[in-house]
């Protein structure tokens, strides 16, 4: 078997690359047990939530990392590569190591119909088992009650904001997703970023029923801003019993020093040494996510697929280029709330572009124009990713090319931009774009 045709396997399977996930967990434990229950073999660390929860895992397995642990990290989705999911220390999964994993899968996957999270899953945790890793981070899929990640007994688990997405499968209150979402506090400590109250309530209910100790952000945590520019941020992070004053946040956005905040509390409660989380923070890269390139004109890309994360986004732009021109270059899945990712972008753009992403979810361009704001700039349309790229980089361009709207297209853009596709890097320095046309 090759790697491409090991990966075809796993796309192929029920739920496939882009037509969502099963909830459900008992494929991943009938896997898991057949494997000889590789879980049990390393601490385990969940991270949850609906929007900043793989910066999180990443800024976390990082600090793992720097403090000389050996540290598996699985997340989902990738950008660029399959490798991408599936990392120890930094390293993404070799193309060798999944063939391997697809084999020793073998028929289990038919037996018992594993959709492709639930196998990708198995054979990240199996993986991270022959890696002999100390520890394993992991972020959830879909919610977390049924999420095929919510395995073993994990030492900490951590929810990053809550927020309206996914609710044809988990609810459409924020109550009910965040009960979807705070079912992964069972063990250890837990800890929380600033929430809605009817999402605050539902996770402190779930760790007083799970009898967890919870830190929650606001109350027991706390962050604040020292200096924030495109070079980087400067924070100072509290918890019960420490501080961590002027730490250097390579990451940039409005949203990251929350998510900080979580990942450096987390650290300190797997007794992670001061000096290997600043050394983390400062370093580590989580590809798609405010992730800013030139100098002047700008790309901005950002996966913003819900209202909630397109709200961070619009912050992150006001606050790092006020009043500067922008052309926003969009493609967003059909099952996504295209009218609330629009309504809070678009404002900011003299120059809107609409195109489908590679992802077969992506919505037809002529229903996103008809989500635009009243008040939006007569929208253009391209027919690819690569032509809308192109589009936005004519002779007139605004000095700000912000590309958003799903994950799939970030990826589709990365490819576009940097003419490559080899896994994307966790770390700062991997990655330059400066002529990019």
């Amino acid at each position: 078997m090759t790697y491409a045709e090991a990966v075809g396997r796993l796309l192929a399977l029920r739920g496939g690359e882009h037509a969502g996930m099963r909830p459900g967990l008992e494929r991943i434990e009938r896997l898991l047990a057949a494997l000889g229950h590789p879980e049990e073999r390393y601490a385990l660390v969940q991270v949850g939530g609906t929007n900043g929860k793989g910066s999180v895992a990443a800024m976390l397995a990082t600090a793992l990392r720097s403090a000389g642990r050996r540290v598996g990290l699985y997340t989902s989705p990738h950008l660029v590569s399959f490798r991408e999911r599936i990392r120890v220390n930094g390293e993404p999964i070799t193309e060798d190591a999944v063939v391997d994993g697809v084999e020793a899968l073998g028929t289990l996957i038919a037996r018992w119909d594993a959709s492709m999270f639930e196998a990708t899953t198995a054979l990240a945790l199996d993986h991270f088992a022959r890696e002999a890793v100390d520890v394993a981070v992991l972020e959830v899929g879909l919610g977390g009650r049924l999420d095929s990640t919510t395995v073993g007994r994990p030492a900490a688990t951590v929810l990053a904001s809550i927020s309206m997405d996914h609710e044809a499968w988990l609810g459409r209150t924020l109550a009910a997703i965040a009960e979807e979402k705070a079912a992964i506090i069972r063990s250890g400590v837990a800890l929380s970023a600033r929430q809605a109250p009817e999402a605050a309530a539902v996770i402190e209910r779930h760790a007083t029923r799970a009898g967890v100790p919870l830190l929650v952000e606001g109350r027991d945590l706390h962050v604040s801003v020292r200096h924030r520019s495109l070079a980087g941020q400067r924070i100072d992070c509290a918890g019960p019993g420490w501080t961590l004053d002027d730490v250097e946040l390579g990451m940039l956005g409005v949203y990251q020093p929350s998510n900080a905040l979580l990942a450096v509390a987390t650290a300190r409660a797997l007794d992670v040494p001061e000096a290997a989380i600043r050394d983390a923070l400062a370093r580590v890269l989580w590809p798609g996510r405010f992730q800013v390139f030139g100098r002047g004109p700008w790309i901005v890309l950002d996966g913003a697929h819900n209202p909630g994360g397109a709200a961070a986004l619009a912050r992150s732009l006001r606050e790092y280029f006020p009043d500067t021109p922008m052309t926003l270059v969009t493609a967003i899945l059909a099952d996504k709330d295209a009218r609330g990712i629009l309504g809070e972008l678009a404002p900011l753009a003299r120059r809107v572009i609409l195109t489908r992403s590679s992802n077969p979810r992506s919505a037809d361009p002529d229903a996103l124009r008809a989500a635009l704001p009243a008040t939006a700039p007569a929208a253009e349309i391209a027919g690819h990713p690569a032509e809308a790229l192109a589009m936005a980089a004519t002779p007139d361009r605004a000095p700000i090319t912000c590309v958003a709207g799903s994950l799939s297209f970030i990826g589709d853009a990365l490819r576009t931009l940097t003419r490559d596709d080899k896994p994307c890097s966790i770390e700062k320095g991997a990655a330059s774009m400066e002529t990019l046309y």
